[in-house]
């Protein structure tokens, strides 16, 4: 991969994750109305099961995946359309 390709990978990777974290958190409050149990949130992980917890865990896993995925799919293209017309960029 190339250099540019790894960082602009990088950097859509950290604020994909960071948005959906915030989406799951805000998702979770509204339908469970309690506080998300994220490692930031100790007082709501002490106060919700274990059962939520890992639920929490698992849903917030598996956002995090779906969107590095989608971020990397998004910045190959980007890098592989800046290369390909490198006038039009």
């Amino acid at each position: 991969m190339k250099p540019l390709a790894k960082i602009l990978s990088t950097v859509v990777s950290l604020v994909a994750g960071l948005i959906g974290s915030k989406v799951v958190s805000r998702v979770w409050t509204q339908v469970t109305g309690d506080d998300a149990p994220s490692k930031k949130n100790k007082e709501a992980q002490a106060d919700q099961s274990v059962a939520r917890v890992v639920t929490f865990a698992a849903i917030s896993a598996g956002v995090a995946a779906l969107a590095n995925a989608a971020a990397q799919r998004g910045a190959q293209r980007i890098v592989a359309r800046a290369t390909s017309n490198p006038e039009e960029v």
